[in-house]
């Protein structure tokens, strides 16, 4: 999944951009709040029905995270409901079926995350495939009624009908608006809390230029009808450069593993997120076409999306910090291990992939030891 596949209709092509941290230092910043994390999702569901987590995708400690958190008995009490962009709604009956007990068949089962329509070439990472079964064992020691319901936020798409690209833009264009509508039919409508786990971009990314007119992400969707349901919260993920990851740390050496510290702008967190000289992702290119732009205006507009961006990227503009250990020790989740042991789904990747215009997979079996997160 792209980091940036909800404001890829914003520009000429995908934002995968960021732009160096700046920012003044403030010596009278205030130190966040900090709670051992889960304590402190449970808690802000005490204030809002929905707490979305900025899924920094295959990160391997963030879904051992998700899966510690739904083990928690206070999550099936207090919550009982989760929204992924790993999962589509497709296949929300297989979905259903198997959290609850019944026999799935794998190659079922897998149609739920490969299936999704914005995940390119599909969703890989095993850490997704693990949490649908840690829900799945959950429940099993859950009366039916106090479950956990596993939503699949993905538009539904039928991919054995897909010839062409043009084939696939309809779901593309509902990959915020779907989510939204599901959250406010099937959670708030009801009374009911829910965890969305989505890619950061999906909750909203202030500070976009006006002149691109209104952007609607999921968020956004969901608080036209029900203002400030969310709680959004980020994951650090470090930098890349490894002082500016480990002056962060130091900055916040006392925070245990795993932690939620709050709120993020207006604390020291807020600073040591834009330090200067510092970056949580490559420089990149951004193209805007707009008429009657300067190519001195169209720079300018060019800045403020990479800063939205970044601002969305870093956790500067989450409701709360998400802290799974220093940069170093973050690792990539391995791969689901079907995508190139088996030959049929394999090559169905590939069609999808040349229909997307993409390369097909390769051939190189990826290693099984740890991935470091960053260089």
């Amino acid at each position: 999944m792209t980091r940036a596949a909800s404001v890829a209709a914003l520009v000429s092509v995908p934002i995968l951009v960021v732009t160096s941290l700046a920012g003044a230092q403030t010596a009278s910043r205030a130190a966040p709040t900090v709670r051992p994390a889960i304590d402190g999702i449970l808690a802000a569901f005490e204030k809002h029905p929905l707490v979305g987590i900025g899924d920094a995708h295959n990160l391997a400690q963030q879904e051992d995270f998700f899966a510690a958190l739904i083990r928690d008995p206070r999550f099936a009490k207090e919550v009982g409901n989760v929204v992924v962009e790993f999962g589509t709604a497709t296949h929300q009956d297989i979905l259903d079926r198997y959290i609850n007990g019944a026999a799935v068949s794998f190659a079922e089962l897998r149609s739920v995350w490969s299936d999704c329509v914005g995940a390119t070439p599909t969703v890989t990472g095993l850490g997704y495939a693990n949490f649908f079964a840690q829900v799945r064992t959950m429940n099993l020691s859950l009366p039916p009624e106090r479950r956990i319901r596993v939503w699949g936020g993905e538009p539904v798409l039928d991919w054995s009908t897909v010839k062409t690209q043009s084939d696939i833009q309809p779901a593309l264009a509902q990959r915020d608006s779907y989510p939204a509508a599901l959250i406010k039919r099937e959670i708030l409508d009801k009374g009911k809390k829910a965890l969305v786990i989505y890619g950061g971009a999906h909750f909203g990314m202030p500070g976009l230029p006006v002149e691109l007119g209104p952007v609607k992400f999921l968020r956004d969707v969901v608080e036209e009808d029900y203002p400030d349901a969310f709680f959004i919260v980020v994951p650090y993920w470090g930098f890349l450069q490894k002082d500016c990851s480990a002056a962060f740390e130091q900055t916040h050496h006392d925070w245990p593993t795993s932690a939620l510290a709050f709120p993020v702008r207006g604390s020291t967190i807020e600073d040591a997120l834009r330090r200067t000289g510092c970056a949580v992702e490559r420089p990149g290119n951004t193209t805007i076409n707009l008429p009657n732009k300067t190519e001195a205006e169209l720079a300018e507009l060019q800045a403020k999306v990479a800063t939205a961006f970044l601002d969305m990227l870093s956790g500067i503009n989450g409701d709360a910090l998400l802290y799974l250990g220093p940069a170093a020790t973050l690792t990539r989740t391995p791969q689901e291990p079907s995508i190139y042991l088996d030959a049929a789904y394999r090559a169905e990747i590939n069609r999808r992939n040349q229909i997307r215009g993409l390369p097909p997979l390769p051939d190189a079996i990826p290693v099984v030891s740890p991935r470091p997160m960053r260089p």
